[in-house]
């Protein structure tokens, strides 16, 4: 966040809403400072809340810009579909525990408390859909790669780093459900490999530098869940830990980019920038190789530690799902670099180098990705050094280093190497294959046409989801509109308007200033009064 501050001076400079950003950013700490403080699901649930009001300030920072305006709502409201399932599991728990504090709750789970496998399980299922909302997984996904319309340096902090790694922190501090339900823990595993998978696909065929990055998030995020469904809790941190530095690094540096470009954020228009922003180049080379999963990168150790989890835990297909999806990864990083950096240029305008103050915060982002590696090594640091820091919080954590690291299984050992090298010749072939072909795929586009237009649709689920949802709520909204409101609601406020105008013109007939009206009326209501005791006391 400080470096992200930083950053964010030169980036908005001369931004009229400077100011304004300032503020919402700084609201957005203090609010993740709360839902990660927090040592009860009310408060977690406070700074939930908020670093989502805040996000939605954040990408519809722009508002004047439809597009902008448009991703914010659907942010909004996306994440609202989780929220609800959070708001259920928090109920539940008050309902079944009698208490929100993590501790209390683990404790009673611990001391059997008698409730039942069918609860516990529910509630993981709810809180479940909770963390996929915040943490766009499929199918909640659809809001993240259009948060990309806000400024870069939120997509750094918020859409990377923090907030949409709030789920898996959930997940993790929940942990005692999820060893109590078992079954719940496959279920998020199958979530995050086809998560993973899937945006690893739309990413390698988005032209948005910041929309590459988007699919990324998400598609890293679902490796985080792999991990807390193989329960090797430890693992989902340390990888949300590196992610959140090299992805952070990655949106920054494609934030000086596209400062530097005037705007631009297409890739197929950029090129040459290696030689022209040397520094943000080589950064962004170690993020990306990070994020490949390259040793000794912080992303090699987190990636291996959770591929070799979906092995130990579930066999050889979803391993090899998960190896397809870091394959993939390692694809459009090459395609990335190759498009964005190498060869020459197509933009004709003049660069806008960085400010310092957007050029620092790499070096520093750059430095921690290379150096954070060396915690995944017991050479370096005490070989049980994150179980013990978190074992406190997590559930089944104590043992899990000795089960992932490189010493302990001579297959996983097999393993991590097969994965290192396939990934590095991947990487190698795709950045060479790019800046080659650069210049006649700019020219002709793409092989598969359809195909391309299919992944970079995110497979069509905005689409998909306006059939299913948006237009069939467009017509009952329409229906209720016509029928409930305008017929029915304004019906009823409508003829009672006119039963009391119809009754005041009756009454004001009775005023009509004739002494015999009067003597008629009072005659009239004598006789009626005399009825109705006669009736009432014969009754």
């Amino acid at each position: 966040g400080f470096l992200i501050h930083i950053y964010s001076a030169g980036y908005m400079k001369g931004d009229p809403g400077f100011n304004r950003f300032f503020i919402y950013l700084n609201l957005f700490i203090f609010f993740m400072l709360i839902l990660v403080l927090a040592d009860n699901l009310i408060l977690t649930f406070v700074g939930w809340e908020g670093v989502g009001l805040c996000s939605y300030l954040l990408i519809g920072f722009w508002h004047e810009k439809k597009s902008a305006a448009d991703a914010g709502r659907k942010a909004f409201i996306v994440n609202r579909i989780g929220d609800a399932g959070f708001i259920l599991g928090i109920l539940l728990i008050i309902v079944s525990f009698g208490t929100v504090n993590y501790l209390e709750i683990k404790l009673l789970l611990a001391a059997n408390h008698g409730i039942t496998v069918g609860t516990i399980g529910a509630i993981s299922i709810l809180l479940l859909i909770g963390a996929m909302g915040k943490s766009a997984q499929f199918p909640l996904h659809v809001w993240l790669p259009d948060a990309m319309e806000g400024p870069t340096p939120v997509s750094a902090l918020i859409h990377a780093a923090t907030m949409v790694n709030a789920g898996v922190y959930l997940l993790c501090r929940i942990s005692p459900f999820l060893q109590q339900a078992p079954f719940v823990l496959p279920i998020i595993v199958a979530v995050g490999l086809l998560t993973a998978v899937y945006a690893a696909l739309s990413a390698f065929q988005q032209n948005d530098i910041k929309r590459v990055l988007a699919y990324s998030t998400i598609s890293q995020i679902g490796f985080m869940f792999v991990a807390v469904g193989c329960g090797i809790y430890m693992a989902g941190m340390f990888h949300l830990a590196a992610h959140g530095i090299f992805k952070g690094l990655l949106f920054l540096g494609a934030g000086a980019v596209i400062h530097s470009l005037h705007g631009e954020q297409d890739i197929n228009k950029m090129g040459g920038l290696a030689l022209s922003l040397p520094v943000v180049s080589k950064s962004f080379l170690i993020g990306l190789l990070a994020l490949s999963g390259i040793f000794p990168l912080s992303g090699f150790f987190s990636k291996d530690a959770i591929l070799w989890g979906v092995f130990d835990n579930y066999g050889y297909l979803p391993w090899l799902i998960g190896f397809g999806g870091a394959l993939v990864t390692a694809i459009y990083c090459g395609k990335l670099y190759g498009l964005a950096f190498s060869g020459q240029s197509h933009s004709a305008e003049a660069l806008h180098p960085p400010s310092r103050t957007m050029t620092y915060p790499l070096i520093i982002l750059a430095f921690c990705a290379v150096f954070l590696g060396i915690l995944g090594l017991p050479l370096f640091t005490k070989a049980t050094f994150l179980a013990d820091f978190l074992h406190t919080s997590f559930t089944g954590v104590e043992n899990i280093f000795a089960a992932v690291s490189p010493s302990a299984h001579m297959q996983e050992l097999i393993l991590m190497i097969i994965t290192g090298v396939s990934v590095i010749l991947v990487i190698w072939r795709s950045v060479l294959f790019y800046s080659r072909q650069k210049k006649e795929m700019f020219s002709t586009g793409p092989a598969y046409p359809r195909a391309a237009a299919f992944l970079a649709s995110g497979f069509r689920m905005d689409k998909l989801y306006e059939i299913i949802f948006v237009r069939p709520f467009a017509v009952v909204s329409r229906w209720s509109a016509v029928y409930i409101d305008q017929k029915l609601v304004d019906g009823i406020v409508n003829g009672i308007g006119k039963l009391s105008l119809s009754a005041g013109l009756h009454a004001a007939r009775l005023q009509n200033g004739y002494t015999r009206s009067y003597a008629g009326s009072i005659v009239l209501g004598i006789f009626i009064f005399t009825g109705i005791v006669i009736w009432f006391f014969k009754g």
